[in-house]
C-alpha cells in the first residue's frame, strides 16, 4: 500500500474549492473528494509496517492543536497545478515532529525540504495544456475563500487507478 499523512480539507472548503476554481483554470476536471495537505509520505509499505505505523500515529498527534490554513497562489510544478499554503509555523513545526518521531521508528523518506501544497490538478493527460494553456491569470486573491482551520489529521493508504487515485482513510487523530 502508498501511505502518507495529510490534513484533509472540510468537506464545505472541497465544495467551495470546485466552485471557485470551474472554469478558471486550463484543466478539464478537479476532484475535490481528494483535496489535502500533504505532511509525510512514506510511499510503499509492508502490512506490518503500516501495522507499526498506525500504532504510532495516534499517540504521535495527542496534544497537539488545531491551527489556520491559510492559501498562497496557483502555480504550475512540473506536470501538476498546485495551490500553495502561505508559511506557518504551525504546520511546519507539526509536519516536522511528525517525520522526526516516524524516521526515530525506522522509516525513511525523500532528502527534500517540505513544500506545503495542495495538487488541483495533473496535467500530463492533456499535452495541450501542457503547451498552450497558463495560469498566470488566476485570480489569486479568491484563495483567501478557501482557508480553513486544520483540525485532523490522517494516516491515508492510496490506491492508485487509472487517471487518478483514490484516498482511503485507516486512522483519523483530531486536533484539540
Amino acid at each position: 500500500m502508498r501511505i502518507f499523512t495529510a490534513i484533509p480539507f472540510p468537506e464545505d472548503t472541497k465544495i467551495l474549492t470546485g466552485e471557485l476554481l470551474k472554469g478558471k483554470l486550463p484543466v478539464h476536471y478537479v476532484n475535490t473528494e481528494n483535496l489535502h495537505i500533504t505532511l509525510n509520505f512514506f510511499g510503499k509499505l509492508e502490512t506490518d509496517q503500516v501495522t507499526k505505523l498506525q500504532d504510532l500515529f495516534g499517540e504521535l498527534l495527542q496534544g497537539e492543536k488545531s491551527f489556520p490554513i491559510e492559501f498562497d497562489r496557483v502555480t504550475k510544478f512540473h506536470n501538476q497545478i498546485h495551490m500553495t499554503v502561505k508559511p506557518s509555523q504551525a504546520l511546519t513545526k507539526l509536519q516536522d515532529k511528525m517525520q522526526t518521531r516516524f524516521e526515530g521508528a525506522g522509516f525513511r523518506f525523500q532528502d527534500r525540504e517540505y513544500y506545503p501544497h495542495v495538487k488541483i490538478a495533473n496535467m500530463h493527460f492533456d499535452k495541450v495544456m501542457n503547451m498552450n494553456r497558463k495560469i498566470e491569470n488566476f485570480p489569486n486573491e479568491t484563495l483567501s475563500e478557501l482557508n480553513f482551520t486544520a483540525d485532523k489529521v490522517v494516516l491515508f493508504a492510496s490506491k492508485l487507478l487509472l487517471h487518478h487515485a483514490h484516498y482511503y482513510p485507516l486512522v483519523e487523530t483530531k486536533l484539540i
